[in-house]
C-alpha cells in the first residue's frame, strides 16, 4: 500500500518514501528519548564529563566556534545547495578542524580521555549523521523517483554496520540522531534502495536489521525514536509489532513508558474489520483521482465542472491544516446563497484511516463538500497535483481547469477575493 508520509511545520510528503524518510531536523525527542529512557548509569556517565571546568569551558567555546556546523537548519539547506562531492568536502574539512581544535587546546592535557574521546565522536558522528542523511534527503525530495540515490560506495566503505554499536559514542547526540539515518540508508541498501510502499513492512525491515546491527542501549533507544517518530502513521499491527519487541528486552520499562505514551491512540484504536464492503465505485474517467464520499461513494474533480472549486488538501492530525478551518469557515459565511451555488469549498482527506478521518469532520463541522484518499490514490495524487506538503490550497475554474495548483491559504484575505473574481 502506498501511502504519504508527512514531516515540518507544514508537513513534507513523501509518497513512496517512508523507508528513506528521516526528520531533517534533529527533533527534541531525540535528546528526552535520552535523557528519560536511558539507564540511570549511563546518564551518570554521560554527567561525569561535566565535572570537570576545564572541560565544560572547553565545550561551550567548541559549541560556539563551530555552531554552524551543528546548525540543523543551515546544514538542511545545504544539502539542496552542493553536490554530494562538495557536501562530502565540506563535511570532511568541518570535521577535521573540529578535532584539530581539540588537540591544540591550551587546556587539552587536562581533559579526561573519555571527554576527548566525546568531543571526537560529536565531531566523527555529526560528519556521517549529515553525508547519509543527504542521500536520503533529496531522494525524499524526489517523489517521481521510486529510488533512493546511493551514495558513491568510496563515500560508505569506511562505514561498517558490524561495528556501529558504539556505547561511549551513544553519550552524544550526533551519533543518537545518526543511528535512525544509518538504519533507513542501509536497511535500503539490502533492498536495492527501492522505496517501499507499505509502510508495515517498512517499520518491520527497519526493526529486523537494528536487531542485527544495534546492541546493549543502542537498540532499545532506536526502537523508541522509531515509535515516536512514525507510530501515527504506521498501521497498528507493525507499531504493535515493534513495541512488543521494544519491550521483550532487558530493562527498558522507560523506554516502553516513553513510547506508549506518544503511541496510544494508535495502539489502543480498533481496526476496521475486514469484512467492511469496499466503497461503491464509479465508472473511471480517464486518468482522473477518485475521491471516496462520506457515505463510501466515488466522485471526481470533474463532478463540479460548472463551478469554481476551491479545494483543501489536509489531514486529521495535521495542525497547520486545522489551524486553517475556522478561516475557512468565515470565507463561506461571507458568501451569499447566490455565491455558494457557485462556489464548492472542497475538502480532501488524506487520512490513512477513514474512521479517524469521519471522526474529524464531526468535530469539525466543516460546511462544504468532502472526499477521502489513500492508498494507490495517495501516490496518484501526489504525483498528479505535486504536491510536497499540507495543507495545500488549489483553485479550479468554470471549465475544470486548475488555475492556482498553489494556492493562498484560507486566512490570506486575498483567497476569497480571487474566488469572486472566477464566479464573474
Amino acid at each position: 500500500m502506498r501511502f504519504l508520509l508527512l514531516f515540518f511545520g507544514c508537513f513534507l510528503l513523501t509518497g513512496y518514501l517512508f523507508a528513506q524518510t528521516i526528520t531533517a531536523f534533529a527533533s527534541r525527542d531525540s535528546v528526552d528519548i535520552f535523557q528519560q529512557g536511558t539507564a540511570p548509569s549511563v546518564i551518570k556517565q554521560y554527567n561525569a564529563l561535566w565535572e570537570n571546568a576545564n572541560q565544560k569551558a572547553f565545550w561551550e567555546e567548541f559549541q560556539q566556534k563551530f555552531a554552524n556546523d551543528f546548525d540543523q537548519k543551515k546544514q538542511y539547506e545545504l544539502l539542496f545547495s552542493q553536490t554530494v562531492d562538495m557536501r562530502e568536502i565540506e563535511l570532511f574539512k568541518a570535521r577535521n578542524q573540529q578535532i584539530t581544535f581539540l588537540k591544540n587546546h591550551p587546556n587539552f592535557s587536562t581533559f579526561s580521555d573519555s571527554f576527548k574521546r566525546y568531543v571526537e565522536n560529536t565531531a566523527r558522528w555529526n560528519y556521517w549523521y549529515w553525508l547519509l542523511n543527504y542521500a536520503i534527503t533529496r531522494s525524499n525530495a524526489d517523489t517521481k523517483n521510486l529510488k533512493m540515490a546511493a551514495l558513491p560506495n568510496v563515500m560508505t566503505e569506511a562505514l561498517d554496520p558490524k561495528k556501529i554499536a558504539d556505547e561511549e559514542a551513544f553519550l552524544t547526540t550526533p551519533f543518537r540522531d545518526f543511528l535512525p539515518v544509518f538504519v533507513t540508508y542501509f536497511n535500503s541498501r539490502e533492498h536495492a534502495f527501492n522505496k517501499y510502499a507499505d509502510l508495515s513492512a517498512a517499520m518491520n525491515d527497519k526493526v529486523a536489521f537494528a536487531k542485527r546491527y544495534l546492541t546493549g542501549n543502542l537498540l532499545p533507544f532506536y526502537l523508541c525514536r522509531l515509535l515516536r517518530d512514525n507510530c501515527i502513521t504506521t498501521p497498528k499491527e507493525a507499531v504493535t509489532n515493534t513495541l512488543d519487541v521494544l519491550k521483550s528486552l532487558p530493562q527498558t520499562e522507560r523506554y516502553t513508558a516513553l513510547a506508549t505514551q506518544k503511541c496510544y491512540e494508535v495502539i489502543t484504536r480498533k481496526e476496521e474489520k475486514k469484512s467492511t464492503p469496499e466503497p461503491t465505485k464509479a465508472a473511471p474517467k480517464g486518468d482522473e483521482i477518485a475521491f471516496s464520499s462520506i457515505d463510501g461513494k466515488s466522485f471526481y474533480l470533474s463532478d463540479f465542472k460548472g463551478k469554481v472549486v476551491y479545494v483543501d488538501f489536509w489531514a486529521s492530525w495535521c495542525g497547520p491544516c486545522r489551524a486553517e478551518f475556522p478561516h475557512s469557515k468565515i470565507m463561506h459565511e461571507k458568501l451569499t446563497e447566490k455565491q455558494l451555488k457557485k462556489i464548492v469549498f472542497l475538502y480532501i482527506s488524506i487520512d490513512q484511516n477513514p474512521q479517524l478521518w469521519k471522526k474529524a469532520l464531526q468535530e469539525l463541522q466543516l460546511p462544504g463538500e468532502h472526499g477521502h484518499v489513500n492508498g494507490a490514490r495517495s501516490a496518484q495524487l501526489l504525483n498528479k497535483f505535486a504536491i510536497t506538503g499540507i495543507p495545500r490550497y488549489m483553485i479550479i475554474d468554470k471549465d475544470g481547469k486548475i488555475v492556482a495548483a498553489d494556492a493562498s491559504r484560507p486566512s490570506s484575505p486575498n483567497t476569497l477575493t480571487e474566488l469572486l473574481k472566477l464566479i464573474d
